[in-house]
């Protein structure tokens, strides 16, 4: 009961001084004061996000991690929580199992995948760093999502952490984003981790499942429940990528014993001081509105290929690895501005937490001990600010000072000596500041090599990768869903086989197993071949397995058959030549031995040959462009020899991260969606009046030649034209499709020679009135 009125005393000052804070020149803070104890900034690897960071080479891969995960080099991550694989798609792509049928659960194989790998790297960084797990998909053996068998899974997961060398801290004792039991917690899960040896081990709940904070009030009554759970963890409470949130923690959440989290945040690209300040911003509200002492980005680092669902989202981006390029994004000066200054075990001091004018706010606080110690985090909106601050209780030492803005991150500037507890400090609008009595902070660099494109002609044997070591899969393919994975069965060479034959419990309905190389860009021209053998039918179907060309991912789902042309053999002894929705061409082929599948596309010329003899030329253009891969039905099926050649669309992209414009926006889905690298976030016309227009400054002018138009309209043609200009005041014509009459996937493409600065879309009026959407508009030239 005393614990219940300390913390809504703690919630009711908080308030006060959030108001004290924005009319008071001069702030007190009192050392003595009450907070919560904060729990660090931390970092969520999941739905495939990390997957191409292992195809690194070392040096480059050590030198991320070290951004990632060393202490006061970089963001410091504090905590890790990683996906529990379950071989289905869970955002990007999929991640695999380590027990994919209860047979293996005798002898689980912990080299799978990376997430282990990148708990191990974390913590060869970090020995302190807290180490989580949660379950998206999983396999399909389970008596139940709420059974033994789950409970079991998880602590085989937890005892092939201790294989490699790690402890955990915390388990997810729910289905991310879906469900959770409060029986299964408490009267299957706790028993068996306490009896399996780890009563240390916290369970978090209910990571973004029910309604918000709902599962409060079942603690505030259920003392059992209480005392299973070690943190309630709920996703994106404050806002979801710029979209304000609508059900805030309240007076239940406050009093229900345990620490609140945002178990999952961000979801954005941290390459715009934007999103940058959108970040440590969040970071502060989610204490000064809720309480919430524990903040963990989706992701660390964009590390999925760039036309994989949700692309170029996290801290940092890595996915060149044939050239070791990557690049460090100001988030990851963002989170060091916490994470170099506050510790785990800090406590926030609530009358030295508060709003600034302009949409910023500030936190305070004060490291355990007698020395008094403290550290400010602020975080300006669009109006710079004077702040003076009186402490007492607390140091009186050198307040050592660092500030990031637009132009230059983590930069130390002048000491403030403070006279008998008093400084003022000068703020610059729209800039993270951290001011603090410690020493010891780093803005850590390691050289950089340029980037370079995938090669134009790669091919794999797969006979360079060993069986027991992570991950178990090639270079630089990435799984979009099922589970590919290097094998070698008794008197054979080495291969790449399709493991998943059974059906799994989804987080999204995936439709058939896929993989693709991530070559890093999607092309128009080339060829990829493959010898293919499937093995034996689906669980659900006909099995068949095969190659696939300009493909790319259905924004309907991501985990549906991908947009893209496909030849495959199917098990019943016929080979098709398949679109998503229809066959091109068939014949009859002996499915029972291995066979060497080419495909070759060049402009609307589609052409199959089978074991070198064509069986298939056609003229289409359903498809545009698209990267190439493996695909196969719920059964197994084996790869090998696996050889592509493509060539590279002429240009460089010019428009990523521009400045954009538009007629109109949606909250959360403005012009600058266009142009983010993100491939699912798109502009939105904020209702459906037409024509509506984005415009792209370009910041000078460009011989620019080529435009891809990424529309969200998957099955009805798009109206629009381009143009372009070199003042944004007199605009030529680029291209015209007013009368346009195709529907191709998964974009237009627009070719013309001009000299622009701007490039404008207008989308033109249609017989169906609905609001605009445009996922990307890419512009290309020299």
């Amino acid at each position: 009961m005393m614990l219940k009125k300390a913390i809504m005393t703690t919630y009711l000052l908080l308030a006060a001084t959030c108001t004290y804070a924005i009319n008071t020149d001069t702030i007190p803070i009192n050392g003595n004061g009450e907070g919560r104890v904060f729990e660090g900034i931390g970092a969520v690897s999941a739905g495939a996000s990390s997957r191409m960071l292992i195809d690194y080479p070392a040096s480059y891969r050590s030198d991320i991690l070290d951004y990632l995960f060393k202490p006061n080099f970089g963001a410091g991550f504090i905590y890790l929580k990683t996906e529990i694989g379950g071989d289905g798609n869970t955002t990007c792509g999929a991640e695999p199992s380590f027990a994919r049928t209860r047979a293996e659960m005798a002898a689980p194989n912990y080299n799978r995948g990376y997430e282990y790998w990148l708990m191990r790297e974390a913590a060869n960084r970090n020995p302190h760093i807290e180490l989580d797990a949660l379950e998206w998909s999983m396999p399909g053996w389970f008596n139940g999502t709420w059974s033994a068998d789950n409970a079991a899974y998880l602590v085989k997961f937890i005892e092939g952490a201790q294989h490699w060398g790690l402890r955990m801290k915390y388990i997810g004792g729910c289905w991310n984003e879906r469900a959770y039991n409060r029986n299964w917690i408490v009267d299957t899960l706790r028993p068996l981790l306490n009896k399996s040896g780890f009563s240390h081990i916290g369970i978090n709940a209910p990571e973004g499942s029910g309604p918000a904070w709902a599962i409060c009030d079942e603690l505030i009554r259920d003392t059992a429940f209480r005392n299973a759970v070690a943190a309630v963890s709920y996703h994106y409470p404050d806002s979801y990528m710029w979209r304000e949130g609508t059900s805030l923690a309240g007076k239940n959440a406050f009093e229900c014993g345990v620490p609140l989290w945002s178990g999952e945040d961000f979801s954005l690209g941290g390459k715009s001081w934007k999103n940058t300040t959108y970040l440590a911003l969040n970071i502060l509200k989610c204490y000064l509105k809720q309480k919430i002492v524990k903040v963990n980005v989706w992701c660390p680092i964009a590390s999925m290929p760039d036309n994989t669902c949700f692309s170029s989202v996290g801290m940092m981006k890595g996915v060149s690895p044939w050239s070791g390029y990557y690049e460090v994004w100001p988030t990851i000066w963002a989170v060091a501005h916490f994470n170099q200054f506050v510790q785990p075990g800090w406590q926030y001091l609530d009358n030295g937490c508060g709003w600034l004018p302009g949409n910023g706010a500030y936190c305070t606080y004060k490291r355990p001990g007698k020395q008094g110690d403290y550290s400010i985090v602020a975080v300006t909106g669009h109006l710079p600010k004077k702040m003076t601050f009186k402490t007492t209780g607390l140091s009186g030492g050198v307040i050592h000072v660092w500030k990031s803005d637009s132009s230059r991150q983590f930069v130390q500037l002048r000491d403030i000596k403070p006279v008998n507890g008093v400084f003022t400090i000068q703020l610059d609008a729209a800039s993270i500041y951290s001011l603090t009595t410690t020493t010891g902070q780093h803005k850590g660099t390691h050289n950089i090599p340029a980037a370079t494109g995938f090669p134009t002609t790669y091919a794999d044997n797969f006979d360079g990768y060993t069986l027991n070591q992570a991950p178990m899969s090639p270079k630089y393919f990435y799984d979009n869903s099922g589970a590919f994975e290097i094998y070698q069965a008794p008197g054979e060479s080495k291969c790449l086989r399709q493991m998943l034959n059974n059906d799994i419990t989804h987080w999204i309905p995936d439709e058939c197993a896929y993989t693709f190389v991530a070559q890093g860009t999607e092309w128009e021209n080339g060829e990829v071949a493959a010898d293919v053998l499937p093995e034996e039918n689906a669980f659900n179907g006909t099995g068949y397995a095969g190659i696939i060309i300009r493909t790319s991912y259905d924004k309907s789902s991501q985990a549906n058959i991908p947009w893209g042309y496909r030849l495959n053999i199917y098990k019943d002894n016929k080979w098709k030549l398949e679109t998503k929705t229809q066959t091109l061409a068939e014949g009859r082929i002996d499915a029972n031995t291995w066979h060497r599948l080419r495909l070759r596309c060049n402009a609307d010329s589609i052409q199959a040959f089978i074991d070198d003899q064509a069986v298939a030329a056609i003229r289409d253009n359903t498809y545009l462009l698209g990267a190439c891969g493996l695909t196969s039905g719920w059964n197994k099926a084996k790869f090998d020899n696996t050889a592509i050649h493509y060539v590279p669309i002429n240009g460089h992209l010019l428009s990523d991260w521009k400045v954009a414009t538009a007629s109109v926006e949606s909250p959360g889905l403005e012009a600058v969606n266009a142009f983010d690298g993100n491939s699912l976030s798109k502009w939105l016309a904020s209702d459906a009046t037409q024509p509506q227009w984005l415009t792209v400054d370009l910041g000078r002018s460009y011989n620019i030649t080529r435009c891809e138009t990424f529309i969200d309209l998957t099955d009805k043609p798009a109206h629009y034209k381009l143009e372009y200009s070199t003042d944004n005041v007199h605009w030529q014509l680029f291209a015209d499709r007013g009368s346009n009459g195709d529907i191709p996937q998964p974009c237009f493409v627009d070719l013309h020679k001009a000299t622009a600065r701007w490039v404008r879309i207008t989308v033109l009026p249609a017989a169906e009135k609905t609001a605009t959407g445009i996922y990307a508009l890419k512009v290309y030239g020299h």
